[in-house]
């Protein structure tokens, strides 16, 4: 057996080797088709199956998260931590984090480092050992506890401090303040989230230090801040996980009236919580449904070629027939050369995959770090071999099948008969398949980049013109009185320089997410039932509105007279005026935020704008003045004459003449920061519409190809017509209505197709339907023009035959 299997390989490998354009053809096409379903594989084995680097036994975490009525998934108090900590039975530890901007000084440079507040246990829930010293003790995580320790990561080590093998038990600066390294974390280790790239681990005890301007909250009940996530205990199982979670949100929704509705839950991990996960698991599941369509048709192609080949062959088969191979024989070696074929095209498309996966870590929708790995491993292996053999059989099984099948010994007796050619139907059936999945991959991509243009016509409310850094002063260790005198040198500076039309500050920025509150108009009835609205708040300069081209349509703007001192104000936009006071002026009016402070007196109405994303609906937001409301960390808005990019260099030189250690980060033009908002629109876009033009060239080849050899097998029965006196344009129209019925039935059913598939696309889709009518109208149109160019060549050549040559061939 081995022995025959052999040998059918053998000639495999002979055959195709003397077909070189073929087989070069076949293993293209596959390699495109196989490349991109294992492009996409890769990036859902790194984000969704690997396992987290650097973590023992991942399947058995789970995170756990806090709901309000039966919604969302999170943050606890550190009291409420300790308490579930303690009396959990199903888990074998509970471990708590937070992340926060941290400000390292190392040699004679500070920067900007993503660190973690953890919990003295993270570690060892975790299952994560030391590269270098040690992680933290019991006690070290303990509110009150002055001891100022730090574990870096192995990046930060080496970036910020050359790898310095000394480096255990050295003291370094973090937000001013002296921290002694008594830990190095192990290489590639991101904790619990994946692809988060933290530099550095601090105890929960140095809340204080890491937050500054929040002051000291660890051991308040009504401070929520810590995610949590624990380690299953032997035998524990989720469902009795979350039965005891569920005991224990009863204690928590009776502890105070302000948490009626409040519930606890666990999730599996994979490396984000929940709803990050649901986002990026429905993007992916749209790709790879493109890519397996592209295979799909990939595989009608090469169908289609196999049959043709087929046609050319069956002389040498019928010969190896009549010599005693019988059809079983002969099907196992068309399928051993299909087979041939599906490998060198595994390896083609495995290639393609490894040479772009730089090019996938760019696609914003996912926003892949460099610390994402989509090298090949045994798992993506595994399915390039899978999805190659599946293809393998899919283009290979069929044409083989039909071959064997086929009156073999006839072709020796060369039958001069005149009419179809032998496969013509299965051919056809081949192209209209084709046809059909290429207009639904191009109505898909007509859709995306229809809701790529709708998002870019949005008016966001404010001007895109403009550069936007910021800095935080609270981690440099400034108080109040020294933070304000800096901000306001900062901005004389800015307003100052050459090509700046308006400088100002803020407490957000656009599309940064932000800070919310609940407020209601003064007087209102807030209780239990009725906690306020929620709405968006923002601290800005005075020249802010100036600076983001919002405009003022009623009352004023803030001042210099808006100081600390004077009468508590804001400027509220049309949402909140609306909601608040709807039939009447709310200038002058005054409303309260529900956790307190005084009471804030309207004083302009502002224009809505898009704060968070470009899809949203109208948002509640009100704005508050810095002079009233200082803050730290802030954004300064550079509105420019010209580029804005080319204020980034003057920028961080006045921030330097002040203070040289004081980081700017994320500096970015607001039009870049609205583009990025559409990351997931526009990767569907490009790549749908990327894999759409690869099937509709697949389609029009296949298309192409059957057309022209059934006009060549068709050469006698033209020569006869025309020697019987058909005209040119009789033999073009019925080439051509053969094409076009190809074309017009793969239009019929993948519009049907397409009906069905694209709902699912609806919550992708922005300012356009599934079932939009020019979306469907261009495809269709596009695709008849195709099916016309691709029938019309070979119609052309079929009208050129010269009737002695067609009738002497035979």
């Amino acid at each position: 057996m081995i022995d025959t299997i052999l040998q059918d390989l053998r000639y495999a490998l002979r055959t195709l080797q003397k077909s070189p354009g073929f087989t070069a053809a076949v293993v293209l096409t596959l390699s495109l088709g196989i490349g991109a379903n294992t492009g996409i594989f890769s990036i859902i084995n790194a984000l969704l199956l690997r396992d987290l680097p650097q973590v023992t036994r991942p399947n058995e975490l789970v995170l756990v998260g806090r709901t309000v009525d039966n919604d969302g998934f999170d943050t606890f108090s550190y009291p409420d931590y300790v308490d579930l900590r303690n009396q959990s039975r199903a888990f074998q530890g509970i471990a708590a984090f937070t992340t926060v901007p941290v400000h390292v000084t190392g040699g004679e440079t500070t920067e900007r480092a993503r660190g973690a507040l953890v919990s003295g246990n993270y570690f060892a829930v975790l299952g994560t050992s030391p590269a270098r010293g040690r992680f933290f003790g019991a006690d070290e995580d303990q509110p009150g506890n002055p001891v100022q320790v730090v574990v870096l990561s192995a990046g930060l080590w080496q970036r910020a401090f050359g790898g310095r093998s000394d480096i255990i038990g050295k003291s370094i600066r973090l937000d001013n303040h002296p921290f002694e390294v008594i830990g190095i974390a192990p290489a590639g280790f991101q904790g619990i989230n994946r692809g988060d790239q933290l530099d550095l681990f601090l105890p929960l005890a140095m809340q204080t230090i890491a937050m500054p301007e929040f002051g000291s909250f660890i051991t308040r009940r009504e401070a929520v801040w810590l995610r949590l996530f624990g380690r299953l205990g032997p035998g524990a199982s989720l469902a009795q996980a979350k039965t005891e979670l569920s005991g224990f949100a009863v204690q928590l929704a009776a502890s105070s009236p302000d948490r009626k509705g409040w519930g606890v839950t666990a999730a599996p991990t994979v490396g984000f919580d929940p709803f990050t996960q649901a986002n990026i698991v429905s993007f992916l599941r749209l790709l790879q449904g493109a890519v397996i369509l592209v295979l799909a048709i990939a595989c009608a192609n090469v169908a289609n070629l196999l049959l043709v080949r087929s046609a050319a062959r069956r002389r040498e088969l019928a010969i190896r027939a009549s010599l005693g191979a019988g059809r079983g024989r002969i099907l196992r070696q068309l399928l051993t050369e299909s087979a041939v074929l599906a490998t060198m095209g595994g390896v083609g498309g495995l290639l393609l995959a490894y040479w772009g996966s730089d090019l996938l870590k760019t696609l914003p929708a996912l926003q892949l770090g460099g610390d994402v790995d989509l090298s090949p491993d045994g798992r993506v292996l595994v399915f390039t071999l899978a999805i190659a053999l599946a293809a393998g059989v899919l283009f290979g099984l069929l044409p083989a099948f039909y071959t064997a099948r086929s009156d073999l010994s006839g072709e020796l007796r060369q039958s001069a008969e005149i009419g179809r050619p032998r496969g013509t139907r299965l051919r056809g059936a081949l192209v209209v398949t084709q046809v059909a999945v290429s207009l639904v991959l191009l109505v898909a991509a007509g859709l995306f980049v229809r809701t790529l243009r709708n998002a870019y016509a949005v008016d966001p409310g404010f001007a895109t013109d403009v550069l936007v850094a910021q800095l935080d002063l609270g981690l440099q260790g400034y108080d109040e009185p020294r933070g304000r005198r800096f901000y306001e040198q900062l901005l004389r500076d800015l307003e100052a320089l050459p090509g700046v039309r308006s400088a100002s500050l803020a407490l957000n920025r656009p599309f940064g997410g932000g800070f919310d509150t609940r407020i209601d108009a003064q007087g209102a009835l807030i209780d239990a039932e009725h906690r306020g609205y929620r709405t968006d708040r923002n601290s800005v300069s005075p020249s802010y509105f100036e600076t983001m081209g919002i405009t003022i349509l009623r009352g004023r703007g803030f001042t210099a007279r808006d100081v600390a001192t004077s009468t508590p104000v804001a400027v509220i936009n049309e949402a909140v005026a609306e909601r608040l006071w709807p039939g009447q002026e709310a200038v002058g009016k005054r409303f309260v935020r529900t956790w307190g402070g005084p009471p804030l007196e309207v004083i302009g109405v502002a224009r809505d704008a898009k704060y968070r994303n470009l899809f949203e609906e109208r948002r509640l937001t009100f704005y508050q003045p810095l002079t009233q409301d200082y803050q730290a960390a802030l954004v300064v808005h550079l509105r420019p004459t010209g580029d804005p990019l080319a204020l980034a260099g003057p920028l961080q030189s006045a921030v330097r003449a002040l203070d040289p250690d004081l980081p700017v980060y994320r500096i970015q033009p607001l039009a870049e920061r609205l583009a990025g908002s559409l990351g997931q629109q526009r990767t569907a876009a490009t790549l749908i519409g990327g894999f759409g033009a690869l099937a509709l060239l697949l389609a029009a080849i296949g298309l192409y190809g059957a057309i022209a050899y059934s006009a060549m097998q068709r050469t006698r029965e033209f020569g006869i017509r025309i020697a019987l006196g058909a005209q040119t344009p009789d033999v073009l129209r019925q080439v051509l209505r053969e094409g076009m019925m190809l074309g017009v039935l793969g239009l019929a059913i993948g519009l049907v197709g397409a009906v069905a598939i694209t709902r699912v696309l609806r919550s992708q889709l922005f300012g356009v339907t599934p079932t939009d009518p020019l979306s469907f109208a261009v495809v269709s149109l596009l695709l008849l023009v195709v099916a016309v160019v691709a029938s019309l060549v070979p119609a052309k050549r079929a009208t050129r035959v010269d009737p002695m040559v067609a009738l002497r061939s035979e």
